[in-house]
Parts: C-alpha cells; structure tokens; sequence
C-alpha cells in the first residue's frame, strides 16, 4: 500500500492507493545486459568490473556499503572485494566473478557471504574465484587477451594486484565506462518503475515535512521526519545528504549543517529524496516555515515556478539538456527584468557580455547584476542509479549539454533563485531568499512524465496543507 495526497481546491484529503511495488528486476535481464556488453567489446576482450572499495568511518567501523552502480547495474552482487570479469575470447561470451570467500568467523561479526558457491548459484557465472586467487585469475586472462576493459582509480585494492600483470603482458586498455555508462543513460521499464516508487516515498516525504513544520523546529528535526518516511517506506535510505536550509541557508547550494532554528516568517528550502533498491530519486520543495507566503516570497517563488513548468513542458525526445535549461533561464531572465532585479539591457546572454565588458569583472560592487549571481547551477542533471547519473559530468561539455534525448531518459528539472544577504546590488526585500524547485523527469514517446508529482509545488496547494496540519 502507498500513501498518497490528493489535492482539490476546497479540500486535501490523504488516501491508500494499491500500487504495483517492484521488489528486484529479475535474473534474465542482467543477463540480456551482459550479453551487451560483451557483444561491444572489441574482439578477444576481457573486461573488469569492480566494486566500491568499503570505506572506513571512524577507527574500525565503516560507512554503510554502497555497491558501485555498473556492478549493480549488471549483477546486483551486492558485496564488496568482488569484481565482474566479461570475455568474448574466440568469439565465446562468458561471465566469471570474484568474491570474498565463506568465513564463519567473520560472518558471525559482519553478516551472511555469498561466497563462490553463491555467487554462481544465485548470479549465474560460469566460474568464481576468492579474492586471494585475483592475481592468478588477472594472469590467466591477460596472457591471451588483445583488449582490456579496466577502470584505474577506483579500487586502489585490486588496482595494485591489476596493475603489475598489465604492465607485463602490455594488453591495450580501455575504459568499460565507455560501455556501461551509454547503455544506462536509457532506462528500462523495470528501471522506471524502480524510480516511480523511490520518488512516491519521496514525494510523500517532502508533504510530512510540510505538516510538521512550524518556527522553533530545528532543521535537524525536518530532516528526521524525512528520513524516517524513506525508512518505513522500505526505502535503503537518503540517495544524498539531506539539504534542510532554513531562511539564509538557502543560499548555499549543497548546505548540509542543517543545525539552524528554523525562524517565523522564512522559507524553508528542502533538497532530500530516497534511494530504492539502488535507484536514486532527487526532489526540492521551498515553503514558507509558518504555513503561508510573504508577498516577496511569493514573487520570486512564482517566478521559479514558472520556470520549473516551462521546462518541463519543453522536455520532449530531441530536445537537449542545454535547451531545456535555456527555457527555464529564459523564464528567469524575463520574470528578474519585471521584477526590477536585472536591468532592461540584461535581457540575452550576449547583451550581458557586452555590458560586462565595460563594467569590469562581475560580482564588484558597481557591476550590474546578471542571471549568473542569482542563478549560479544548471537546470538539470541526469538521474538513475546514481543520483547525479552517468553523462552528468558530461552535461559541462558539449556532448552531454547538446545531445538530444530519446524516450526513457531521466533528468532533473531544478531552477532556482538564490539572493545573497550581504549583496546590496540586489533588492533589499528580495535579499536572503532562496528558493529551488527540482521535479524528477523521464522523457516519453512525445514529451515526458514528471515522476514527483506527489510533492505539491503550487502556492496554495502548500499552504493548504500546511494549513490543514496545523
């Protein structure tokens, strides 16, 4: 059963919907993957898929495990220490796998091992091997391999067993990534539906933390109510570090203290989602902490909003990145004109440049604002399995900003305005806001879905909830 909220205008009332709750994606379809992969390599190959390396948090204790996505993507082993190994040799495909080896004693402190016997029970490798017999395992492939799919830098564990055998037998390296990471930027629909329901618990999130917020809270406390929902949801977790910035706050993207008292009269702005059997969602609500907006609040929300919406409905297969985030500044750079924060010369990116051009370097004092001090990130980032996804570093190059979507994309649509409190260029009663609104998207055959209708966005939607809890 799934909590949901369904909005009308005289009412909101909170109902249990039966929906579909995709537990796992079944065996045959990373087997369909892999097949893929191996069918891409170049002839004689063999390619190395490694785990995330565990990390140490304090003296003997760990952070949580997290399994790196492409491992995840084609297998879904969960464990550290173990590594992928596809090969195409003489035109053969076969899947093996390295694992950590059966340990009762280390079991009975750490929890349940696969071990070998599991690993080609239960994930259907022809052979696997413990991680001490890796080198001799690495020796054997190398020694009749023309190509090598290897990514440097990822496990420094298996990077120095690898790196010796390499080096001697001289086999041309390549980057898997190169692989993995194209086939993922397209989802399936088992991916989706993963997505749909991380980002409904998410969604249903960001309403608590609307109806328990009031002035005098912590932003701690938010966040609390947040990530109690992902956990009772079934949820792993937080696909990312909470944002919950209060008033000022707001105004530092990636905020994280969340120590702050939350005060009368601000906006809360809340970064936070869930990740769900390893699939990331990614939403932001701004709201007013005392449950109704102020009139300047309500100019700069309305403006992001709008440009929330004009993205998204410009969202389409063939359209770009880079153009989804030019509407949405488009939308921005008109709605600052009106409201008197950018001057009338400001209205294109050119005209800025040939204004600053005579003005000296901006951010002094007597340099006219621009869309960029006030609107300092793009609109979007790819979303899946890692919440900034694969081709996301790539949206700052040309390739990534300009390549044009096909159907079953995700992406996030996230404009904002941020005001700096100690900018006198700025309008006073604008000064110290911050608002960002984020959507989860995924283009369709002729436009897209937004996944995280669930979390209000409209004004009076909000204010009604909030309104209703109190």
């Amino acid at each position: 059963m799934q909590w949901g909220y369904i909005l009308t205008k005289k009412r909101m009332t909170l109902k249990a919907e039966a929906i579909h709750v995709v537990e796992e994606i079944p065996a045959k379809i990373f087997a369909k993957r892999r097949k893929y992969f191996i069918e891409e390599m170049l002839p004689d190959s063999i390619a190395f898929i490694l785990s995330n390396p565990e990390c140490i948090r304090s003296n003997d204790t760990d952070f949580p495990y997290r399994q790196s996505s492409d491992v995840l993507y084609l297998s879904s082993f969960p464990e550290p220490q173990s590594v992928l190994i596809l090969s195409n040799f003489d035109g053969k495909p076969e899947f093996k796998m390295v694992v950590r080896p059966k340990d009762r004693q280390r079991e009975i402190w750490t929890g349940h091992r696969l071990g070998v016997e599991g690993a080609i029970e239960k994930f259907a490798c022809q052979e696997a091997y413990t991680v001490d017999q890796f080198t001799q395992v690495v020796n054997n492939l190398l020694s009749k391999a023309k190509n090598v799919y290897y990514k440097f830098g990822q496990n420094e564990e298996f990077d120095e067993l690898f790196e010796p055998a390499w080096k001697k037998y001289s086999s041309s390296l390549h980057n898997p990534e190169t692989i993995t990471h194209e086939m993922r930027m397209v989802k399936e629909k088992v991916e989706l539906d993963l997505m749909r329901q991380a980002a409904s618990i998410s969604a249903e999130a960001h309403c608590v933390a609307m109806e328990v917020c009031k002035a005098g809270m912590m932003e701690y406390e938010v966040q609390a109510e947040i990530e109690r929902v992902f956990m009772m949801r079934g949820a792993s977790g937080p696909a990312y570090g909470s944002i919950v910035a209060g008033g000022e706050n707001a105004i530092c993207l990636h905020y994280s203290e969340n120590s702050a008292r939350l005060q009368n009269g601000d906006l809360l702005l809340i970064d936070a989602a869930c990740e769900y059997r390893g699939y990331a969602s990614d939403i932001t609500r701004t709201f007013p902490v005392n449950g109704k907006f102020s009139e300047e609040q309500l100019e700069i929300y309305n403006l992001v909003l709008a440009a929330n919406k004009a993205a998204i409905a410009f969202a389409k297969p063939g359209v770009s990145l880079k153009q989804v985030h030019e509407r949405a500044s488009g939308v921005l750079r008109e709605g600052l004109i009106q409201l008197g924060v950018l001057g009338p010369e400001m209205d294109s990116v050119e005209n800025e440049e040939k204004v600053l051009k005579h003005s000296g370097k901006n951010g002094n004092k007597s340099t006219p604002v621009i869309l960029r001090d006030v609107f300092m990130h793009g609109t979007s980032h790819w979303l899946g399995l890692d919440v900034h996804d694969v081709g996301t570093i790539g949206t700052r190059s040309t390739h990534a900003k300009t390549m044009p979507m096909v159907p079953n994309m995700a992406f996030t649509v996230e404009p904002g305005l941020y005001f700096d409190p100690d900018d006198k260029r700025l309008p006073k009663k604008y000064r110290g806001i911050g608002v960002r609104i984020e959507d989860d998207v995924v283009t369709t055959a002729k436009g897209c879905e937004v996944l995280t209708s669930g979390a209000p966005k409209e004004p009076e939607e909000i204010e009604e909830l909030m309104a209703i809890a109190r």
